[in-house]
């Protein structure tokens, strides 16, 4: 049963390392040649696995597993290009937008992009307001009562102040709705991967793994490299390449 004592291992630690047991796992199959991008091409158009075989002159190719198995049916098309170029020039972006991450030219959307964090201090900050004001009209209403201000000026100052508090809920509402959908800070989780990745001479599959999400590989062979990390996603969903 989960959850039930105090783990051994921290959670996101665990996780991170059965992921990685994962793609050890699936490099451990019985296929003759095992590649860097194993696992991660998705053809963009039927969403099926693309497979990586070697031609009579050794050089390596890319095939839709779909088209493979159903050429006849024409369910897709081959989506065939040098394998060799694709890891080259994934390779080469990666390191050169980590490089720049590294170098803090890149600031990964932090400041443009607001955490759950950030939407509850701006909520906690709303809530004040919204108080203070409810208070304000309270106290006025007593002074109504004790004849210290006249009705006409208690109906003038009620209305304006319930039409803030309305305006004031209502941007706390709209908050809390986008607070539920705002990505975690994992800036720290970043730059760490980050740096590994830089340290390593060879890149392996598993380091891979933990970076890319998975590679697109469109029909006119452009290509699409979606990552991992939240923030990531949004600075760099989509690269563009055409090969």
């Amino acid at each position: 049963m989960e959850n039930t004592h105090e783990p051994i291992i921290d959670k996101e630690v665990f996780n991170k390392v059965q992921k990685m047991v994962i793609a050890q796992n699936y490099n451990r199959n019985e296929k003759k040649h095992h590649f860097l991008l194993d696992g991660l091409l998705i053809c963009y158009e039927c969403k099926h696995k693309i497979g990586v075989k070697t031609r009579k002159n050794g050089k390596l190719d890319m095939v839709c597993n779909n088209y493979r198995r159903n050429s006849k049916l024409r369910l897709c098309t081959s989506h065939g290009f040098s394998y060799e170029i694709l890891e080259k020039t994934v390779l080469q972006y990666i390191k050169s937008l980590f490089l720049a991450i590294d170098s803090k030219k890149i600031e990964l959307n932090i400041k443009n992009n607001r955490t759950k964090q950030d939407y509850g201090k701006m909520l906690k900050q709303l809530q004040i307001e919204i108080n203070i004001i409810k208070n304000n009209i309270d106290k006025m209403y007593v002074d109504k009562l004790n004849n210290k201000i006249s009705e006409e000026m208690y109906e003038r100052l009620f209305n304006k102040l319930i039409a803030e508090v309305n305006q004031k809920e209502k941007e706390y509402n709209e908050l809390k709705n986008k607070k539920e959908n705002a990505r975690q800070d994992d800036t720290k989780e970043i730059e760490k991967i980050v740096k590994e990745f830089l340290k390593l001479e060879k890149p392996t599959p598993e380091i891979m793994k933990v970076i890319i999400n998975k590679i697109e590989i469109h029909q006119d062979k452009q290509v699409d490299i979606l990552f991992n990390f939240k923030k990531m996603q949004i600075a760099s969903k989509s690269h563009g390449k055409n090969l």
